[in-house]
């Protein structure tokens, strides 16, 4: 009896590693996709996502309320505005205010290249600010126990008009009316990040088997002043005092939830200073997408049967009370993308046949439109 315990314990341990998923470059977003995420400012519930460092954990994340949502889309970077200007970028996002992120994608690492914009400083015009090197957004692939560091920052110049007058002119009552010939940001950011647990996730809306990635970043951010003709000194002592914003030291911590299927992450819990609450959850938007009006519109007259559903590799789709014409049928994806389009001349009684064999497994909806593009009907369907 006693020689069949180590064999219990091996197979103990090999379970906990097949529950264990791995996350692949497979998840990095590409041009055309739209990531949906929503957010929960006041999430009480969310401390249920600091436990210490293991497997097979069970976090349940289920009460969180969408406070607000936002949808990311990934584009070209050659269509943003300052791609040119950006070599090497693949992909850029539109921000608040405007902003541009942009992006540079290899088979390991998804990284923010440059940020278009103003920051979270005094600036009153955008500049671009290019980080070097990039900064690691995610990584590939991904497991338990995996672990990194990574170290970049920026450094950029600017004149004194750059800034309000108001702040100059503070600025000038702490140095003693220095004559401040240009002025630069100095930022220097760090991050350690480790994957320490893994288990399942729940969520508003579906449960998710996760990665839990720990990041802790350190950013510094300092401004220096060319004052002839003693040359460059760091003021940002005098600068905070004057009134400037965003400077000093700032550290933030937060875990990154990570499913090996979907592209948004599961869940980013920020958490305070003291690292002992939650100060705001960042959570894959699972509510079905908008597409073109068809949550408010319905023929009452059309009905459409699909068979079977779910579905594997094809399925009929049967018209009933269908006027002749020429319809269009779309199968969109749950970010509201088109993953299946026909154009048909259909009547009632109808019968197609959609071939979804190269779909992934997941939640569609099936559409039908008019010539005038008019949305006529939507149904749930599930690609098993």
């Amino acid at each position: 009896m006693k020689k069949c315990l180590p064999i219990f314990i091996l197979l103990a341990i090999t379970n906990g590693l097949f529950a264990q998923i791995t996350v692949t470059s497979a998840t990095f977003p590409v041009a055309g996709d739209t990531l949906r995420t929503a957010i929960d400012n006041f999430p009480a519930s969310a401390i249920a996502a600091l436990t210490p460092p293991g497997g097979n954990q069970v976090w349940d994340l289920s009460s969180l309320e969408a406070e607000a949502t936002q949808e990311i889309v990934y584009r070209s970077a050659s269509q943003g505005s300052v791609g040119a200007q950006v070599p090497g970028a693949e992909l850029f996002t539109v921000g608040s205010l405007n902003s541009e992120n942009y992006y540079n994608v290899t088979d390991t690492k998804f990284e923010l290249q440059a940020y278009h914009g103003i920051l979270p400083y005094d600036i009153v015009a955008n500049n671009i600010f290019e980080y070097y090197p990039p900064i690691p957004e995610r990584r590939a692939p991904l497991n338990f126990f995996d672990i990194s560091a990574s170290s970049s920052g920026f450094l950029e110049l600017f004149t004194p008009s750059a800034f309000s007058p108001l702040l100059m002119i503070n600025l000038a009552a702490v140095t003693n009316n220095a004559q401040i010939d240009s002025m630069r940001y100095r930022v220097a950011i760090s991050e350690i990040s480790a994957v320490d647990g893994y288990g399942t996730m729940s969520i508003p809306g579906g449960n998710f088997d996760v990665l839990r990635e720990k990041r802790t970043r350190y950013t510094e951010t300092r401004i220096d002043c060319k004052i002839p003709p003693l040359g460059w000194l760091d003021l940002t002592d005098n600068c905070i005092q004057a009134g400037f914003f965003g400077l000093g030291v700032d550290t933030t911590v937060a875990y990154y939830f990570h499913n090996d299927v979907a592209k948004e992450p599961i869940a980013i819990v920020t958490l305070n200073n003291a690292q002992n609450a939650v100060t705001q959850v960042v959570f894959k938007n699972t509510t079905p997408p908008v597409v073109n009006g068809l949550d408010d519109a319905y023929a009452d007259n059309l009905s459409v049967n699909l068979s079977p559903n779910p579905v594997s590799d094809e399925v009929a789709v049967d018209f009933n009370h269908l006027a002749p014409g020429k319809y269009r049928l779309v199968i969109f994806d749950e970010l509201g993308r088109a993953a299946v389009e026909r154009t048909a001349q259909l009547s009632s009684g109808n019968k197609e046949r959609l071939d979804l064999s190269r779909l992934s497994v997941g939640v569609y909806f099936f559409c039908v439109f008019d010539e005038n593009n008019k949305a006529l009907y939507k149904e749930k369907l599930v690609k098993k």
